[in-house]
């Protein structure tokens, strides 16, 4: 089983692009995938079929620290668009699979969504406690396989 880092967001708009940021600063863990992603797509549910645990990473502008909330799988989800919520991607793949992993969402204040690829000073300075809690929840990944 593998697990996964999925960073949310677009690099273009500014701090919705600090999961792509946080993505690319995670050192590497054995057996633990990391990829930035625009949007969550219905395609991602099959990559996550053979996962046990997955973490979320998006910008929100309503959180004032980064915080990581647990997931549950949307019992009937919606994908007629082109977009999915985590909680939708994870009953996708509940339906697709028989089974889905376990799902985190770590969430990073956002200031500035505008156009621009630059991290507002505010959201940067948010991104060492989120690189440290992926990186905690990365290494408990691993510590489970091993004493699991």
């Amino acid at each position: 089983m593998i697990d996964f880092v999925i960073g949310i967001g677009n690099t273009l708009r500014r701090d919705d692009g600090i999961a792509a940021r946080l993505i690319a600063e995670l050192p590497s863990v054995p057996n633990v995938a990391a990829l930035a992603v625009h949007q969550l797509t219905p395609e991602l549910a099959i990559r996550l079929c053979d996962a046990s645990r997955v973490l979320f990473v998006d910008a929100h502008y309503t959180a004032r620290e980064p915080s990581l909330t647990p997931l549950s799988p949307e019992d009937d989800p919606d994908v007629a668009g082109h977009t999915l919520s985590p909680a939708a991607l994870l009953g996708l793949t509940k339906v697709l699979c028989d089974h889905f992993p376990q799902g985190w969402l770590l969430s990073i204040p956002g200031y500035d969504f505008g156009f621009g690829e630059e991290l507002s000073d505010e959201a940067r300075a948010q991104l060492p406690a989120a690189i440290g809690m992926a990186v905690r929840w990365m290494e408990e990944a691993a510590k489970t396989r091993r004493y699991g």
